[in-house]
Formats: structure tokens, sequence, C-alpha cells
């Protein structure tokens, strides 16, 4: 049988080792058997298909986009197809120190990883900065102790007596699957800065393959502040997290689950209530993978199981609830006492999942008073799928006492009311009284508005950002969020939403959507009025998607007014703006920065107005991703400059350089950038853009050739003006050109529309 270019791949690769993938398999296989074993059923069950390559921690690594793309695909036929060498293999390989030591090793055909196997090992060159020997035995070694611990567990001893150490915190991860995410969370919790205190994190081995468990090991060599259990069978959840609460020492306790991410400075907001005895615990605001909120807290009624507080809600809605009391929060991760946990007993084991957490916070409260806390500025990203609680363990707990309602008090205090429960419409599988009963709520502003009012009541706004949820570095973030700031400024609620939630279920309870038109369409919903601001991208915009929206304006008055005339659409022209909060001339001294500054990514080419530029002999200094395979690096300060920093940059630098996307220059779209580097009172050269030389006057300097570049480059001094009359345009640009003049454009354009909408 003639092998696949996938088998082909993976047969030529170093990094397949049959005899290794044989043990995963349970029978000897030989290579090409063995590729194929494991195309057709390895990659599904997650076996590794070499020592030093863990697919579920190369995975885990992919950008979210690649991660959705590859599905259940191959890890290692990906990484070797798209020579994704920078991705780390094995929790144990140090990849950037061995590139360090060797950089031949980034060039080989397989990556780094490869050339260890077939260089590096045998040359005796180290392959991380704690072990001498060769990797590849090591984790072979530790495999078969993990194995040999599942086939004869041992009984781990504890001493729950031993008094806490008021001067050290314990984390506790509970590992029960495949490794990968719990590796990533203990790498990002021993970066967390606990002002002096001391962390130690115990990882609990809940009876994991022993591949898993080997890369496990790795973790205390590389910290060691961590300390891996292996329990050489499966405990569960809930008593693993008991017994790994009686093997810590820290008088705080940090329960995380192996698939949360937790933001850097996490702990300090975490720890910082339990200083207050009537707090009982912390949880983070946790939400999922699209950045809608998993839980802020559990939420009673007053009889059933009860529910996650504003799940499915944007997480701009925990602002209004950051003081509340919850009589049980979320375990995904959770700051307690280990003496009052072990106290009551720690969790049931008869229970399992999410309602294991609940019975162990009504128990806390029930024994010592006090409430929990959710920490609503630390947002934590949960990557799993809310698997519901078996049906016996619902019933088990609720055959016990329940708290008192409170479900009423803490949606009225988000502004909502409860005005029924469902438990017809989820989980259907369930007997009734085991569903959870759902809030069914209306905006208290909806109840209480007034038809006889004359003057415009204040509206809840959902503005729909074009970037993914995982990108939150892109500059539509960053727009979004000052257009956001403006409107609550003119007294208005706003929400915002990802490209992946702009149709949540909870957007029935917004008053108006404004879509910022990105690269991806948007579709109106008939629920309330919907506004699009085309801001880029104009050429995959139609008119037959401009029809569909209550009000459209557009970043480029010629565009706005052809295609008003050619549609037959209304299209208001409204300029791109700037935050004046953030871009301002006070932000640095001019001239005491770079000859010349460009920030942004490649797009995947040599961006023609750095290329010009250099070209012309200015000194180009760049931030952003991909330029190492065009620019030396003494000419790339960094991959990010953050958007906090930007002014700073602008104004310090002698010329700021700015190019459009093609489309953009054609049809009149003047970049974002252009704004808040004027409104920092800098010079820019850019590309040419219809309107922008007379909209500026000479504060940006337009340029159509490179002869046109290199001409401006030699007298770019004479031709900018005084930094006297930048700051003069600096002020006229932070007050016409702001997020605040634009907020009351388009909010008397949404009143409009309601009004439209509510009057018969």
């Amino acid at each position: 049988m003639r092998s696949t270019p996938e088998q082909l791949r993976l047969l030529r690769s170093p990094l397949f080792d049959e005899k290794w993938y044989s043990l995963q398999a349970g029978r000897p296989l030989r290579r090409r058997a063995a590729v194929r074993h494991y195309l057709e059923v390895g990659v599904a069950a997650g076996h590794h298909p070499h020592p030093l390559f863990d697919p579920a921690y190369v995975r885990s690594q992919m950008h979210p986009d690649r991660r959705r793309k590859l599905g259940a695909g191959d890890p290692l036929g990906l990484y070797l197809s798209r020579g994704a060498f920078h991705l780390v293999t094995h929790a144990a390989f140090d990849t950037e120190g061995y590139v360090g030591r060797v950089p031949a090793a980034a060039s080989h055909p397989s990556g780094p990883t490869a050339h260890y196997v077939e260089v590096g090992a045998a040359a005796g060159i180290a392959a991380n900065d704690w072990l001498d020997g060769d990797l590849r035995d090591w984790v072979a070694e530790r495999r078969t102790a993990a194995a040999d611990r599942l086939a004869d567990p041992a009984p781990i001893a504890d001493d729950p007596s031993a008094p806490d150490d008021p001067a050290r915190v314990s984390a506790v991860v509970v590992v029960s699957g495949d490794g990968a995410a719990a590796i990533g969370a203990v790498e990002g919790l021993v970066r967390q800065d606990l002002d002096g205190r001391e962390l130690d994190c115990l990882v609990w081995d809940d009876g994991t393959r022993p591949e898993v468990a080997a890369g496990l090991d790795a973790l205390p060599m590389r910290f060691p502040q961590v300390q891996v259990v292996h329990a050489g069978r499966r405990y569960g959840a809930a008593q693993a997290r008991t017994r790994a609460a009686r093997l810590v020492r820290g008088a705080e306790l940090l329960l995380l689950h192996d698939d949360l991410d937790l933001p850097p400075g996490a702990l300090g907001p975490l720890l910082a209530p339990l200083a207050d005895t009537d707090v009982l615990g912390v949880q983070p605001l946790v939400v999922s993978e699209d950045l809608l909120v998993s839980s802020a807290g559990y939420a009673f009624p007053d009889r059933g199981l009860p529910h996650h507080f504003l799940r499915g809600f944007p997480v701009h809605d925990a602002r209004r609830v950051a003081h509340l009391r919850f009589g049980a929060v979320s375990g995904a991760a959770l700051a307690l006492r280990r003496s009052q946990v072990l106290e009551v007993g720690g969790w049931d084991g008869s229970l399992e999942g999410e309602i294991a957490d609940v019975d162990l916070c009504v128990r806390l409260a029930r024994a010592f008073g006090g409430h929990f806390q959710v920490a609503t500025d630390v947002v934590a990203v949960h990557h799993d799928n809310h698997a519901a609680d078996p049906a016996e363990d619902r019933a088990r707990y609720l055959a016990s006492e329940q708290p008192a309602g409170d479900d009423r008090a803490l949606w009225a205090a988000a502004g909502f009311r409860i005005v029924d429960h469902d438990v017809r419409s989820t989980e259907p599988s369930l007997p009734p009284a085991l569903r959870v009963p759902q809030p069914v709520l209306v905006r208290e502003a909806r109840l209480h508005a007034d038809p006889a009012r004359t003057e415009p009541r204040a509206l809840r706004w959902a503005i729909k950002n074009p970037a993914p949820a995982r990108s939150s570095i892109w500059g539509d973030t960053h727009y979004a969020d000052g257009l956001a700031d403006a409107l609550r400024a003119l007294g208005q609620e706003v929400v915002i939403d990802r490209q992946e939630t702009f149709e949540r279920p909870t957007a029935r309870h917004d008053d108006v959507a404004l879509v910022l038109r990105g690269p991806e369409p948007a579709r109106p919903t008939p629920e309330h009025p919907t506004l699009a601001w085309v801001i880029s991208r104009p050429d995959t915009v139609s008119g037959e998607e401009l029809a569909g929206y209550d009000a459209v304006f557009a970043a480029s008055p010629g565009w706005a007014e052809r295609r008003s005339r050619e549609w037959g659409v209304t299209i208001e022209p409204l300029l791109q703006a700037t935050d004046p909060a953030r871009f301002s001339p006070g932000s640095a001294a001019p001239d005491t920065g770079p000859e010349a500054l460009f920030v942004g990514n490649t797009r995947g080419e040599f961006r023609p107005v750095v290329r010009d530029a250099i070209a012309s002999g200015l000194d180009v200094t760049i931030y952003g991703t991909g330029w190492g395979r065009f620019l030396p690096a003494e000419r790339i300060a960094g991959t990010y400059l953050d958007n906090t920093l930007l002014s700073a940059a602008y104004r310090s630098a002698s010329i700021v350089l700015n190019d459009h996307f093609d489309d953009m220059r054609r049809h009149g779209f003047i970049s974002n950038r252009i704004f808040d580097a004027l409104a920092s009172g800098a010079r820019v050269i850019s590309d040419d853009v219809e309107g922008l030389a007379d909209l500026f006057g000479g504060a940006v300097q337009v340029y159509r050739t490179p002869e046109d570049l290199r001409a401006l480059a030699s007298r770019w001094r004479d031709a900018f003006p005084d930094d006297d009359a930048r700051v003069e345009l600096a002020e006229r640009v932070r007050r016409e050109h702001s997020f605040g003049a634009r907020a009351r454009v388009l909010l008397a354009a949404a009143h409009r529309a309601v009004s439209r909408r509510t009057t018969p």
C-alpha cells in the first residue's frame, strides 16, 4: 500500500519513534504500521509519537484560530508541514535555550527538537538547564515509573494536623487529563508576584497516563517551588483536592482548575479580601474563550439548584457587581483559608464537578458565617466545556439543607428583574427537579421606561468589536474601548462584544448595537436598532449589507457620498478618532526618540512605507511581528508596543511612518494611527489618501512614489510645521476628532433609531 503524504512526512521525521509509540499502542509495531496506527487511532487517543513530542502541549501553545482549524488533526503533522518550530514540543525540552546553544538547530528540516534527537544528544549538548544526560532516557525512565505506579499504587501519607505557614500561599492543581493545560497553568502561577510571600504549588496527578505523568515530572525540575504528587489511581477532583490540602502548608489555599488561565498580577487581588475575616473565599471573574462571563459567583433561587451569575453576559456587566456578597462561588479558581477547609472536612468525595464546590462553600458559610466575593478585576479564561454535574450528585446535594434564595437581589444589583424561572428549555435529558432553574430576566430600565418622557433616556449599547476574542492587541480593541469610555461619559451603559459573540443570546437586553465594520460583515438583529460605522476594508462591504442597518456611517466622506448615490443607502461621513485621555503632546519631549518610527506588523509583506523610508536613508525603528524576515535585528525594537506607551513613542520620534490597506487608501479611509500620532504632536509621513493632505495641513506629509519620499527625507525638518504649530494642531485634533465628539454624533443617531422603532 502506497503511503499518503501525511504518512511520508512522519516516516521521514526523527520525531516519530515507533518503539516509543508501540508502548502506548500496547503491541510492537513496525515503523510504517506504527505511523498508520498513530494517524488512524493514536492522534484521537492522545498518544505521543516521540518521547520529546507531546501533542497536547504543542496544541496548547497554538493560536486559538490555528487550534480551531486543526480540530482533531495531528499536531505533529502541522508542526512539520508548517515549520512551526517556535512551538515547544515537550515541557522538559528548552527550545529557546537549545537554539541559543546550537543556532544551527533552528534550520533543521524537522525543527530544533529533531536536531537534538539526531545530533545534540549524541554530542552531549544539554536539552535544558537542569539535566546533563540524554533527555529521552530521562523521559523514558519517568514513564516507566509512572506505569509501575498505576500497576501498584502506593498509599500517600499526609498530616492534616501540621500548622499553617502564614508566610506561604499554597496552590493546588489537580490533573486528570492530558496535562498540557496544567503545565501552562503552573508556568503562569510561578510568575505571579506575592509581594514577599512565598508561593508553592502542588500538582496532583490523579492517575494520568504514563506519558502525561512523565511530562508533569519536568515541572519540579524547572521550578523548585512546585511539587508533583502521583496518586497512582483516580480519586476524582473532590477527594484529590482534599488530600492535596492536607499535604500543603500555606495559610491561604488557591485551588486552580488545570484548564484555567490566571492573568499576571492575579494573586494579589484574589488573596487581599481574605484579610477580612468575614470573607470566606474569593474567585476571579471566570470567562469562557469567547470572553463572555462563565461565572461571576453562584445565585441561589428560592428552590432548586443555583446558577452561574452573569453567565453569557459580556465582562463589562461585572463592573457593577464587584461589591456583592455571594453564598457560593466557582471552584475553577478559588482562594480559601486552608484551616477552614480542613475543619469542615474538605470537599465531599461523594460529589463530582461544580456541585462539590457549591457544597463546600455552603458548609463553610454554615460553619463560620461570612460570605464569598468575586474579584471582578481579575479576568481568568476557562477552557472547559461547562460539563454538567452528574444527576445523582445533584439529587444528593438537593437532599441537604439549602441556603436562602438570593438570586433576585443579585440580579437587581446588576440592573435586572427576575420575572420567572425556566427549567423547560435547558438540560432536557434530566428530570425537571434536577435541572438548573434559569432566571427569566428583564432590564429594570425597560420596565420603568416612561413613554411621556421628552428627554432621551440612557441606552444600553453593545459595541461589536471585529477583533477575535483572543487577539487583545488588535487596534480595533483599543478603538472600541476608547469609544465605549466616551459613550459612558455621556451617561450611556456600554458593553463590548468580540467577533465570536456578535449574536450572543443575552443581546436581547441591549437597546442598540454599534458595529465597527472590520474585515467581516455582521448581521443586524431585529431585536433592537443597529448602527454601522465602516472604518476599514471598504472593498468587503456591500450595499445589500448596509441596507439592513438603521443608520450607517463611514470614515471616508468621498466613499460615503459615492456609495450613498450608487446603493441608495444613506451613509453619513464620520472620520476615525483618537482618545485624548491617551494621546497628547505632553506625553514626551519631541525629537528625543528614533528618527523614524513604525508601529505595525508586516501583514506578510515588506510594507512599502518602511521599505521606501529605509531606501531613502531614514533611520527606521520598528515595533511589530514578522519583521525578522525583512530587517536586521537592530532595527526591531520589539514585537509589540503597549497602547499606553504609544503617545510617548509618537511624540518622541522625529517622524512617524504610516500606511494604509490598499482599499482604504483608494477609497479615502484615513487610518486611526494618523489621528493618534497627530494628537500626540507628531510629524507623520504617510502614503496618499484622498483628503489627507488638506485635512491636517503640513503636519502630515504624503508621498506617492519612492522618489517623493527620498526628496522628503532629505528636507524633512523644513517640510513640517514647527513644534508650536504641531501642538496647536494636536489640541484641535484632540477636540474635534476625539471619541467624545464621535460619540455625540452616534448617540443622536441611536436615539433617532430607537424613537423610530418605538413610535407608533
